[in-house]
């Protein structure tokens, strides 16, 4: 491997290293890593390469570089057991695939077409549980839910089951998952520790950081993904 090449192998991977470590690399912090990625083709070409190796996605925008496990990665993604481990009160899959069906709701109420630039600057918790509410209605009125469970590859009628389990409550009740609000508030705690949303709980609303934006803008730019599950949950708020 000549020296130009070693230098560039360096150059990726400690760009790599530092976004691994949890570090910001941006055009404010490490900036000198964040210029060797946008600014020359050939690392961030050798850092595609790597990464895609290693079953991961590399994602930049806002002067900002992201990176995030592709779907069913088994090297940097989590197992079910380790999800309900890492969330607080999720105890079975149920309750687990209910929490995704709430990250997938408010994906699509941030971005209602689903379309990547077209975000609504906030959504409140309230409005969060209304429309998870709805949408599970309309689901459970269904006569093909099974059907649907099994094109979508997401069992829908046991995640009806445990919302139709919680009970309503006021807002400001202490957390858990007893009722429908403290669950949707745990949920939001997870994605707030991820550094996927910020939250306010004075005012009770719940905002989408930069990493947010700019993974659901590179998974629309990556794929053809306007008839997947998310399109599928979207389609419940117009038809419920």
């Amino acid at each position: 491997m000549n020296a130009g090449t070693m230098e560039v192998l360096d150059d990726a991977l400690a760009v790599l290293k530092a976004l691994l470590q949890g570090e910001e690399v941006s055009k404010n912090k490490n900036p000198l890593l964040y210029e060797k990625y946008r600014y020359s083709t050939e690392v961030g070409e050798m850092l595609g390469h790597i990464v895609g190796k290693l079953e991961l996605r590399v994602y930049s925008g806002n002067d900002r570089v992201f990176i995030c496990p592709e779907a069913g990665s088994r090297l940097f993604g989590w197992t079910n057991e380790e999800l309900r481990d890492k969330i607080s009160y999720i105890s079975t899959n149920s309750e687990l695939f209910t929490g995704y069906f709430i990250m997938m709701t408010l994906i699509t109420m941030f971005y209602r077409e689903a379309y990547p630039d077209t975000p609504v600057a906030y959504v409140k918790i309230s409005d969060l549980v209304k429309s998870v509410s709805k949408r599970l209605d309309s689901l459970m009125k269904r006569e093909d839910l099974e059907k649907v469970s099994q094109d979508n590859q997401f069992d829908f009628a046991e995640i009806c089951k445990v919302w139709q389990r919680l009970p309503d409550a006021r807002e400001g009740v202490a957390g858990g998952k007893n009722d429908k609000v403290a669950f949707i508030e745990n949920i939001c705690r997870f994605l707030h520790n991820e550094k996927l949303i910020a939250l306010d709980m004075n005012q009770r609303i719940i905002y989408p950081t930069e990493r947010f934006k700019i993974i659901i803008w590179n998974y629309y730019e990556d794929r053809d993904n306007r008839k997947d599950l998310l399109s599928f949950v979207q389609s419940l708020e117009v038809n419920g």
